[in-house]
């Protein structure tokens, strides 16, 4: 790999996509060789735009024996998020693996024990944490002694076609979930982020707009416990019909933060940032995190570095969301 740019295969060119590939084709230390989507003219029309020469498969086992990359980045439909990373795993392949890292809580020990006995890294994209916004308010919070609670709100609209179109969105067997394991996943992450390990969780989850159109819940409240005794508090919604809104409050000794990319607001007043990257795709609240995290990522690995967020550490809020479905109001063990 001495000097030579990283060969990339992408897969599943679905909606998070484009996010992938923007980043990578502004990296000049990453080449995309291969796009794998079972909906060929998918991976056509995304190498059109980003990645002229990338050779094209509809089969994810076809395109390893073929290519053999040296990292995948997965942006598949969740119930294939652990196989297929474990597959490139044990071919010492890296891994940029799209959030929820698994699906249930079998497949958490599976993937953890492939991390560990491959010589490929592997990510899990919660880029949020990489954002100016979190970057700013985690400085803030360590000069005040840190986070000592928090609560998050995910506001997201979410109708009937999002579901319907897709296969297997909104269906517990295929999506593992609704609100919390697709929208919340990343707020759930950065409660984790800021507060340390959670213990404990009670929570509610209903389906309150698409009754007989999915399986799953589109909203859920609930309290998390953290070790050391902190707390935290969330609500997630898909039903709601203004576009997306996310916000993290967090309280320290003497300030209130709210995340509220690609906003930061300190005792009520907006925090000037850094300027941040202006991306052609993704939603606002996003923010460009996606190119942030990519770009570490393989900067860690070209120095032969930890890569950013292992699934030791990204396990933490997709294990809240699992104990959610499982509180129905009473506490339960994360």
């Amino acid at each position: 790999m001495e000097n030579q740019p990283f060969r990339i295969a992408l897969v599943g060119c679905g909606a998070i996509a484009p996010n992938h590939l923007y980043a990578l084709s502004q990296n000049t230390d990453v080449r995309v060789v291969a796009l794998v989507d079972p909906k060929t003219e998918r991976a056509e029309a995304m190498r059109e735009k980003y990645a002229a020469d990338a050779e094209i498969f509809a089969d994810y086992e076809e395109m390893l024996c073929k290519v053999h990359p040296d990292s995948v980045h997965i942006c598949t439909p969740h119930y294939l998020h652990a196989p297929m990373a474990i597959r490139a795993l044990s071919e010492d392949i890296h891994v940029f693996l799209e959030k929820p890292m698994c699906r249930t809580e079998e497949e958490i020990p599976l993937l953890l024990e492939a991390a560990k006995k491959s010589r490929g890294k592997i990510t899990v994209s919660f880029q949020n944490r990489l954002n100016p916004t979190t970057l700013a308010a985690e400085k803030i919070a360590a000069e005040d002694g840190g986070v000592l609670r928090a609560y998050g709100t995910v506001f997201w609209d979410r109708g009937e076609k999002y579901y319907t179109e897709s296969g297997w969105r909104g269906k517990k067997e295929t999506e593992g979930g609704g609100v919390l394991i697709n929208q919340a996943i990343h707020t759930l992450d950065l409660l984790c982020y800021f507060l340390g390990r959670p213990v404990r969780v009670t929570a509610t989850t209903a389906n309150h707009h698409l009754k007989g159109i999915i399986d799953v819940e589109d909203s859920a409240e609930g309290k998390i416990e953290f070790e050391g005794g902190k707390n935290a508090g969330f609500y997630a919604t898909t039903s709601f019909t203004g576009g997306c809104e996310t916000t993290v409050f967090l309280e320290t000794a003497h300030h209130r933060l709210e995340i509220r990319t690609p906003d930061l607001y300190l005792d009520g007043e907006k925090v000037n940032l850094p300027k941040t990257l202006a991306l052609p795709v993704g939603k606002e609240c996003y923010g460009a995190g996606h190119t942030y995290l990519i770009d570490r990522f393989y900067a860690a690995l070209r120095a032969g570095k930890e890569v950013p967020i292992p699934p030791c550490e990204a396990q933490y809020a997709l294990r809240i969301l699992l104990a959610a479905y499982r509180s129905f109001d009473k506490p339960a063990e994360v």
